[in-house]
């Protein structure tokens, strides 16, 4: 296919990896609009942690999706823009920013919880037809990285 040297191989999955996020978030986005959705593809998660765990920190937001504060910070920008969520100073750490959803907010939390099931059959038929549960595999790859880095997977070899 390509003529560059390991553009077809293993060494370039990390390019895969981000060239599927890419096309899976467009994707995503189109299927969100198409069922009355607002929000895009990056903030359903943070939607989705404040409708079933309440008002949180941007820190602990960040943290339990395993985002930088910083894009954390950036998507939550754009959800209060749009008047989904409020972010105000924490009473009890005035260092800390909380978030919690508006009554808008609340609304299409409630609709992103009937579209969610769609989109489980969704990415169940796309498994079944490539006969891999990707989502398993990464889910998989990723806690492997943790326990042994690519670095230290290249060494003992």
């Amino acid at each position: 296919m390509s003529e560059i040297p390991f553009f077809d191989g293993r060494a370039a999955f990390a390019l895969r990896v981000r060239q599927a996020s890419v096309d899976l978030y467009e994707q995503m986005d189109e299927c969100l609009q198409a069922h009355g959705l607002l929000l895009p593809a990056y903030a359903t998660s943070l939607v989705q942690t404040l409708f079933h765990v309440g008002s949180q920190s941007v820190s602990a937001l960040a943290e339990e999706l395993g985002l930088s504060h910083q894009l954390a910070s950036q998507r939550l920008k754009w959800l209060e823009k749009e008047g989904l969520v409020e972010i105000g100073d924490d009473p009890d750490d005035r260092r800390r920013r909380q978030v919690r959803l508006t009554e808008s907010g609340t609304q299409e939390a409630q609709k992103l919880q009937t579209f969610l099931p769609l989109l489980e059959r969704a990415y169940s038929h796309l498994f079944d037809e490539i006969g891999m549960d990707l989502h398993r595999g990464l889910v998989d790859g990723r806690n492997a990285l943790s326990t042994k880095s690519l670095l230290a997977r290249m060494q003992a070899s």
